[in-house]
């Protein structure tokens, strides 16, 4: 069952570690019933091409349309921005804390090494990178901070907004149970939506590059 392997035309797994919003009707403001877990499969008995986009912020919309569904909770409507054709591995990574991970298989590691300048002094910055199935993470040191980017080969961005809390989550645990930490939304500028930090890590983006992947960066300063 690798993250790789798509499913069929009318299967999904829900995507957002919140939960996918079941809905009474095809609509947003509509009453919500219930949320499904994170990895649940989903088989569609209808797609209703109601263009409708849930709002992050300035900008930045997740499109998309709404899928009927029946499952074992009772039936109802989802949008299809917290849903993904890719099967998910669950993790824990807390008590009742449940992520996706879509990366795959590992492929290879390499390390490379570059002269960046820095106040016109050269510095040597080593880079590791490790190529999955569907993932290619980097993660380079820079002394002071590190940075981790996640490019992700295939997947749009609703799928991989959804994957900022996955690295490195953020917990908050509360007498309600425990929770991870969706970063919060600052601004769009050219190519990049940016996010605000969380704890150590001082920003957080997700990058379009010139083919059209969509690649998480985080800055990180212990």
């Amino acid at each position: 069952n690798s993250s790789k392997e798509k499913s069929d035309k009318n299967t999904f797994f829900v995507i957002t570690i919140f939960g996918a919003k079941l809905y009474e009707k095809p609509a947003l403001d509509s009453k919500l019933i219930t949320r499904i877990t994170v990895g649940e499969k989903i088989v569609a008995e209808k797609i209703i091409e109601t263009k409708q986009s849930i709002h992050i912020g300035e900008e930045f919309q997740l499109h998309g349309h709404f899928v009927k569904v029946k499952n074992k909770v009772g039936s109802g409507f989802i949008h299809s921005s917290d849903l993904t054709t890719f099967r998910p591995q669950l993790e824990q990574v807390y008590d009742g804390v449940l992520i996706p991970d879509f990366k795959g298989k590992i492929i290879h590691k390499t390390t490379e090494k570059r002269i960046e300048k820095f106040n016109d002094k050269p510095f040597e910055i080593e880079e590791d990178i490790t190529t999955y199935e569907n993932v290619i993470h980097t993660y380079t040191d820079f002394n002071d901070c590190f940075e981790n980017t996640y490019l992700y080969k295939y997947m749009t961005l609703h799928e991989v907004y959804h994957q900022l809390p996955v690295h490195d989550p953020n917990i908050d645990i509360t007498s309600k149970g425990n929770f991870i930490l969706m970063p919060e939304f600052i601004e769009k500028k050219d190519n990049q939506y940016i996010f605000k930090g969380i704890g150590i890590t001082r920003s957080m983006a997700i990058l379009k590059n010139k083919d059209g992947q969509f690649l998480i960066a985080s800055l990180d300063c212990p």
